[in-house]
């Protein structure tokens, strides 16, 4: 079943397992656990359900999707960055599947883009923006119309070299970007090394460096090889803040979600304050999350153990409360639906998960699951 996925461009992730320090009265504050003791792995509890396929659409897309950065809004449409020459462009799909725009960061004559990245988009499917890569050192962040046509470049403007992998939009205008900047040990490791975010104001300029408290640690694990953090040979490249999630929440913060075990979210204001730090523990220290979306004052993760492909989804509110958790529905010992490669969209109401995939290996599908 998984082999018919073999044209879709799914993210490889090795990050680190990592717990919150627990302190009477204080924010708690991440620190790394690399132990793989099978005594300290919390017991898994049990599920609330099992998720099950209930409907199948097969889109006007290519099977060539590259699922880093999906997106989703309220009245359904997905944004998909697909492969484009000059960078991403990012396709709109309605709910049937149809292309309704497209976002093309070639559509600006004035800068070449090497390629681009993270995309934000308005609740009510409104204006896209999405990071983009000019051949020049510096960032821009591309506004487009809801309808695809090209509206105005944004230059971030930090004040140092800096390489953003992630980009939400605030309900007040402003930006919270996230990804890396050039460390002091650049000299003998080039590659960005220190965990970088930042509140921008709509116009490029950085209102406000933050301080989430993992930035030394994310980056003494990355300098130092560990493989819990990176891909052998290529380090200082850090899967647990390069493959960074942030979404907004229905409270107005922005909950950025690193690539850890348990999964470390920062509830980030408009102003750059961090409201709150909570962690989303899958039970086993196997997991990995591999994509997260909120509807409303709901948060969900969907994690997947690497060596088995077992797949757990968690519910938490905007506090980190587990709500509920379900699985994939088995039979004898294997998957009965095949729930796709990347996880797109969630919505409540009924609840209900949207995965890509593709079982014919060409075009691509939305596969709707329900809890049962």
């Amino acid at each position: 079943m998984y082999a018919s996925c073999l044209k879709l461009a799914t993210i490889i992730v090795i990050s680190g397992a990592v717990a919150m320090a627990q302190s009477a009265g204080k924010t708690p504050s991440p620190t790394v656990s690399g132990t793989t003791d099978a005594a300290k792995t919390p017991a898994k509890k049990p599920v609330d359900g099992h998720l099950t396929r209930v409907a199948a659409v097969t889109a006007a897309e290519e099977a060539s999707a590259i699922f880093l950065g999906l997106k989703c809004d309220n009245p359904g449409n997905i944004y998909i960055p697909t492969g484009w020459e000059g960078g991403w462009a990012v396709h709109k799909l309605n709910s049937k599947g149809e292309r309704v725009a497209v976002f093309d960061p070639t559509s600006n004559p004035e800068l070449k883009v090497d390629f681009s990245a993270s995309l934000a988009v308005e609740p009510d499917g409104g204006d896209l923006y999405q990071l983009v890569f000019p051949s020049v050192i510096d960032r821009y962040v591309y506004a487009y119309k809801s309808d695809g046509s090209f509206k105005s470049a944004i230059k971030l403007k930090p004040g140092f070299v800096f390489m953003p992998t992630r980009i939400v939009l605030f309900p007040s205008g402003q930006f919270l970007v996230a990804g890396s900047e050039y460390g002091s040990d650049s000299k003998t490791n080039p590659r960005p090394s220190w965990p970088f975010a930042g509140i921008f104001a709509a116009d490029g300029t950085m209102l406000k460096e933050l301080e989430l408290g993992d930035e030394k640690e994310m980056h003494d694990m990355a300098a130092s090889g560990d493989p819990r953090v990176i891909i052998r040979g290529q380090r200082g490249s850090n899967k647990a803040v390069g493959n960074t999630f942030i979404e907004i929440g229905g409270d107005g913060n922005a909950y950025l979600m690193r690539w850890t075990n348990p999964a470390l979210f920062y509830a980030v204001s408009a102003g750059g304050e961090v409201e709150r730090r909570f962690a989303v523990d899958p039970g086993d220290d196997g997991y990995r999350p591999d994509g997260m979306h909120i509807y409303k004052n709901r948060i969900a993760v969907w994690f997947e153990k690497r060596e088995t492909h077992d797949k757990i989804m968690k519910i938490v509110d905007l506090e980190g409360r587990e709500i509920a958790t379900y699985d994939e529905l088995k039979v004898n010992g294997k998957p009965k639906d095949y729930l796709g490669a990347a996880f797109a969209c969630y919505s409540e109401n009924p609840t209900r998960f949207t995965f890509l995939g593709s079982e014919d290996g060409e075009k691509l599908q939305l596969l709707i699951a329900e809890p049962q």
